[in-house]
């Protein structure tokens, strides 16, 4: 794929991430938006970018990149957070800025960075943008993702995290089955080579899933951006 320029209701040769993550844990915001004396209604929306396409950029991060995370994600001793109680679906399969050596979090710091400029170009963003997530994941056999919006629910109501505008997804290595992201409503399940980068909008325009890894591990640098500043993490964007 080149990343050229397709149809929005197609897609872009581009496609999705993991979001919906509703847990609370080091690294990620999870309650409902605090109400400050600025009315949230204020806050620029999700919904201000229906009809972006969905994108799909290979080879977005250097093979050295590459590399590095995965080799720091798929180590024996890789610092896999477990603070979640062992019921919780992501249980043992997320690594937050609290837990990455400083090298691999100023090395990731500075892939969202690039991240957020590409994105804000592409979908023509002139205001400030904001992350509340910087994460490494892992996808286990049997892992999967129900489709669901990252800011709302089916109903168009707000879900756990409605400040939450788009995502991006980088993928570190294949060598697994299954784990494949589709879309749903648009008949869309595209083939991601690892350093792909992939991102699109947070509402049920871009309802998704992820199908269930069947064999091998599957590891991905997740993030989630959003027009708010009360909700971002503290780290570059």
């Amino acid at each position: 794929m080149t990343g050229r320029n397709f149809d929005p209701d197609a897609v872009r040769a581009r496609p999705t991430v993991l979001p919906g993550m509703a847990s609370t844990f080091a690294g990620q915001v999870a309650s409902p938006p605090v109400i400050s004396s600025k009315s949230a209604t204020e806050v620029r929306h999700a919904r201000s970018l229906n009809g972006k396409p969905i994108g799909l950029i290979p080879d977005f991060i250097t093979e050295q990149e590459r590399a590095a995370l995965y080799k720091y994600a798929s180590a024996d001793d890789a610092p896999w957070e477990t603070c979640l109680p062992k019921g919780d679906v992501w249980h043992g399969r997320l690594i937050n800025p609290g837990s990455v050596s400083p090298k691999i979090l100023k090395m990731m710091e500075n892939i969202r960075k690039r991240t957020v400029a590409h994105i804000k170009a592409e979908y023509e963003i002139t205001d400030p943008v904001y992350a509340d997530t910087l994460q490494l994941v892992r996808w286990r056999p049997g892992d999967n993702q129900a489709p669901h919006a990252d800011c709302e629910e089916p109903d168009g109501q707000p879900n756990a995290t409605p400040w939450r505008a788009f995502a991006s997804i980088i993928y570190l290595n294949d060598g697994y089955e299954g784990g494949g992201i589709h879309f749903p409503d648009r008949k869309l399940k595209p083939e991601i080579k690892p350093r792909t980068l992939a991102y699109f909008p947070s509402t049920n325009k871009y309802r998704h899933g992820v199908e269930a890894i069947t064999s091998g591990l599957r590891y991905t640098m997740s993030c989630f951006y959003t027009f708010d500043a009360r909700r971002h993490d503290g780290h570059l964007v």
